[in-house]
């Protein structure tokens, strides 16, 4: 054997050896995540393991089932190292003592102070944090640009208030017999949490109550925007479907080219794209009663540690890397998923369309309420919250269901 060739033998048998040594430090950890959100997540665990040594193993947990399967894996013991869940259900994993306290470390990262507020806010309790946002969504306004410039409207001119989508939305009525003028599903109350709430918050209200003690359904903006629904539904300007929708139409009833202007997630971008390629559409921000009062709905998932979590360290740089921008840009935006810090809304991967960095924007001026119980007050097909809709907009009765719904919060909120 030459001199060069044992050389290149020793450094094989050494690189073979460092190989190994990593291979047998480095650890698998486990993380679960909501049926839903699984495809964003796997973008980000995707380009963690190819770029460190310590690998995530993904576990995908019907959306159903998330929040009793930590609760019982809490007590059990048996938790992965980490969990990515929606972000409403965080006051009570917090409460509940599930997750480990993240203050010091989020505090001290430079990234954490762009991540929008509505993630921060959701993530707190009793002034310590324990999550940050993973894989956001957001609601955001659509409106038809070829159905408004056939009404004689402005194509490029979004209403920037809730009148003026009752304004445009008569015009819009007035070019046929099966073309209306706005859209929601009135019998899903996740669908009209994610797009009516903002306007209503945007116009100054709060919604939701956090406590027995605490306001709810305040301010004149509730009974405006729902005034506002029940004129545009007496005035036919809503599809009579609309009633019984409980979310199986929120998509695609605006992708048929008839709907002039609809509350919807960020989500629906990419779909109109492939569902609807000739279609006019623009993107602005939900707004309130008056110009320049916008909001939305921050949704999407947060990723926290469970208590318990048997590779703590590694589980706290995830979360540290995954906020920075190669995991912002390179793992979401590079996918076509909005960042949870709005200051990277402006992007080379966004760039050849402003309505994705105007929904990508929205997250910087949305909300997320902070309660308890949320799918009792909200999400379950009987909740004040549906109910409040459905006696204002379709029986007309606005005074008498937000007097009811503002008690019925309360009493939930009280348990």
């Amino acid at each position: 054997m030459t001199k060069r060739s044992t050389c290149a033998a020793l450094a094989a048998l050494l690189l073979g050896s460092v190989a190994f040594a990593s291979s047998a430090f480095a650890d698998n950890l486990t993380m679960w995540v909501r049926a839903s959100g699984t495809n964003a997540a796997a973008h980000l665990v995707d380009l963690w393991n190819s770029t460190h040594a310590d690998k995530i193993e993904l576990t995908t947990i019907p959306d159903t089932q998330m929040v009793t399967k930590l609760a019982t894996g809490v007590q059990a013991n048996e938790v992965p190292d980490l969990v990515s869940f929606d972000l409403i259900y965080m006051p009570d994993f917090m409460k509940a003592g599930f997750l480990e306290d993240l203050t010091a470390e989020l505090k001290a990262d430079p990234n954490f102070a762009s991540v929008a507020k509505a993630y921060v806010d959701i993530a707190t309790y009793q002034g310590k944090l324990y999550g940050a946002g993973f894989t956001p969504d957001v609601s955001i306004l659509v409106w038809n640009k070829d159905l408004f410039k056939q009404a004689g409207l402005d194509p490029d001119k979004p209403p920037r208030t809730i009148g003026e989508i009752h304004d445009d939305a008569k015009k819009i009525r007035a070019l046929g017999p099966d073309i209306y003028g706005f859209y929601f599903s009135g019998a899903c109350p996740g669908c009209n949490i994610f797009t009516t709430s903002p306007m209503m918050v945007a116009a100054g209200s709060k919604i939701l109550p956090a406590s027995g003690d605490d306001d709810a359904l305040t301010g004149d903006g509730v009974k405006q925007v729902l005034e506002q629904f029940k004129e545009m539904w007496n005035e036919g300007l809503i599809p009579k479907s609309a009633q019984a929708d409980s979310g199986a139409n929120f998509a695609s009833i605006f992708k048929t080219g008839k709907i002039g202007i609809q509350g919807t997630g960020g989500f629906l971008l990419a779909e109109l794209k492939h569902d609807a390629p000739n279609m006019s559409f623009g993107v602005t921000f939900l707004p309130g009663v008056k110009e320049g009062q916008v909001s939305s709905f921050v949704g999407g998932d947060v990723v926290a540690i469970p208590k318990g979590s048997k590779h703590l360290a590694i589980a706290k740089a995830f979360i540290a890397w995954e906020l920075t921008d190669e995991a912002q840009l390179e793992g979401l935006a590079k996918n076509n998923i909005l960042p949870s810090r709005p200051a990277l809304a402006d992007n080379k991967y966004f760039a050849a369309d402003p309505r994705v960095v105007v929904t990508a924007k929205a997250i910087g001026v949305g909300y997320v309420p902070w309660v308890y119980h949320f799918a009792d007050m909200v999400n379950s097909d009987s909740s004040p919250w549906i109910n409040m809709l459905q006696r204002a907009i379709f029986d007309g009765d606005v005074d008498g269901a937000i007097k009811e719904a503002r008690q019925k919060m309360k009493d939930i909120a009280s348990e």
